[in-house]
């Protein structure tokens, strides 16, 4: 089971957003450090754990919400 979203993901930064951005389109950052990226920028854009996790591939959003 999934866990809850006890505390939302805080307000990124502008800055922080432009980078997360460029971290997720990257071809040359490893692969995990752009499934990061991508999964930040989708729980902050309001999406749970779920929802993320699915969205960039993965199965559960358990590893989300760790």
């Amino acid at each position: 089971m999934t866990r809850h979203q006890k505390q939302p993901l805080r307000s990124l930064t502008p800055e922080e957003q432009q980078y997360l951005e460029k971290v997720s389109r990257s071809q040359s950052e490893s692969v995990s450090r752009v499934t990061r990226a991508k999964l930040l920028r989708t729980v902050a854009e309001g999406a749970d754990y779920t929802d993320a996790a699915r969205r960039v591939g993965r199965r559960s959003g358990d590893a989300v919400a760790q």
